[in-house]
């Protein structure tokens, strides 16, 4: 009886603690394997740059894609376009899905790609951020 009144003590004390070391700042700060290969070997300059030039990169893919999407609700004979560019001027089955797919996924996977990069760098940046005023309390 005195062990099934302690053993619930004792599991919600194991949990609580590993709760406590899943959720606690230390595992959150440490860089990932990921993080170690790529931008944690760059200076505090080179990141700060490489994340401008991702963000500037993420605003001309939108830019573009807005520019795409305003030309063909103005009208701009895409599947003319795509005819005329892959197969010499003969007509392509499906050309006008090929002409505003292939741009759609080309986006997205571009979009995708530089978001996962900018918040690698934001990562890398607060972690450092972390550390330095860390390091400054002490």
């Amino acid at each position: 009886m005195a062990r099934s009144s302690r053993a619930p003590g004792q599991l919600r004390a194991r949990l609580e603690a590993a709760l406590s070391a899943r959720l606690s700042p230390e595992r959150t700060r440490r860089a990932t394997l990921l993080e170690r290969l790529t931008v944690q070997r760059l200076s505090w300059e080179h990141v700060v740059r490489l994340h401008r030039y991702i963000e500037l990169l993420g605003k001309l893919a939108t830019a573009v894609w807005v520019a795409f999407v305003a030309s063909l609700v103005l009208g701009l004979d895409w599947k003319g376009v795509v005819d005329d560019t892959l197969n010499s001027g003969n007509p392509i089955e499906g050309a006008l899905a090929l002409a505003i797919v292939v741009p759609t996924l080309v986006f997205l996977v571009a979009r995708s790609a530089l978001g996962f990069a900018r918040w690698r760098l934001q990562r890398e940046l607060w972690r450092r951020d972390v550390e330095r005023l860390g390091a400054g309390e002490r």
